[in-house]
């Protein structure tokens, strides 16, 4: 058997893509050569790798089998093209994934101290919300995440990271701002603006703010930071936020923090899948992350 690391590349590509045409485009290639690679490689293995629905192809059993293997030799065979014409040196492409509040305020300090520390320069950041980050890591488009939701998944390796400090926030002018010290039921009966579901400020609020408000409404369901801060500065809602995004808001005085009896904090995760091969670069950020001190952003 000859597979070639042609073959693999196309087979990882569609697998992300889901699409002949659409893997055709990444790779720079025509979608009868994508076709022809992939049939190639099914005819030699003796299985069919994808099901084919709707114009879409979705990995069968087989396909998952070798999806693994397959990144494997893709990131070894990456690392021996490279291996001297840049000794001593991390090679290769971090593809990275963040949820919004980790990818706006915290990725562009801690890409650039890696870039710094390590003078590695090819990354790249995908941000959406915790559950769109780990579905990618799921189907490796991504080397690896950093969220602020729960991810609850076999496939899926999980690495504690820093603490994050939650806060309520209100319009400058609230009510509820005159009174020294709130507990969270005092918030019964006011509308909230909230994140959509799936981002982990919604699922820290599902599982830490609301059950202890005895009557609460939803104003606003926002995929967005920054409109979540404008509708709160415009009297719209509460809001449960990192203070993390809020830094600049706070700062402009456009939103307040409403003073509550106890700390509001979340566990930020590394994730990964678990059968992904973990190369030097991917371990190297990992490591980096991990002693990282973002303890610096918070005042900035």
């Amino acid at each position: 058997m000859n597979l070639s690391l042609k073959q693999l590349r196309v087979f990882v590509a569609v697998s992300q893509q889901q699409s002949i045409t659409h893997a055709a485009k990444h790779l720079f290639l025509t979608k009868a050569a994508v076709s022809m690679a992939l049939s190639e490689l099914e005819n030699q293995l003796g299985q069919q790798l994808f099901d084919r629905t709707n114009n879409r192809l979705h990995l069968n059993p087989y396909g998952q089998r070798l999806l693994p293997v397959a990144d494997e030799l893709l990131h070894r065979a990456a690392s021996i093209d490279t291996l001297f014409q840049q000794s001593g040196q991390l090679i290769g492409e971090l593809a990275i994934g963040a949820s919004e509040t980790i990818g706006n305020q915290i990725c562009p300090w801690l890409i650039a101290q890696f870039r710094q520390q390590t003078a590695h320069t090819q990354q790249t950041l995908h941000i959406s919300n915790s559950a769109k980050i780990a579905e990618m890591i799921l189907h490796y488009q991504l080397d690896m995440g950093l969220i602020e939701g729960d991810v609850n998944h076999n496939d899926i390796e999980t690495i504690p990271w820093i603490k994050d400090e939650m806060c309520i926030i209100a319009a400058s002018d609230h009510p509820l701002l005159t009174k020294t010290v709130l507990q969270l039921a005092d918030l019964t009966d006011n509308p909230w603006v909230l994140r959509e579901v799936g981002s982990g400020s919604r699922a820290f609020f599902d599982g830490h703010i609301a059950p202890s408000i005895p009557q609460w409404q939803l104003a606003y369901q926002l995929n967005s930071i920054e409109a979540q801060l404008n509708f709160v500065a415009a009297g719209l809602g509460l809001a449960c936020v990192s203070k993390f995004s809020a830094t600049h808001a706070l700062a402009n005085k456009r939103v307040r923090i409403l003073q509550l009896d106890k700390k509001l904090e979340r566990q930020y995760k590394i994730i990964m899948h678990k059968q992904k091969f973990k190369s030097e670069l991917i371990t190297a950020f990992t490591e980096f992350s991990q002693q990282w001190d973002s303890t610096a952003l918070i005042s900035t």
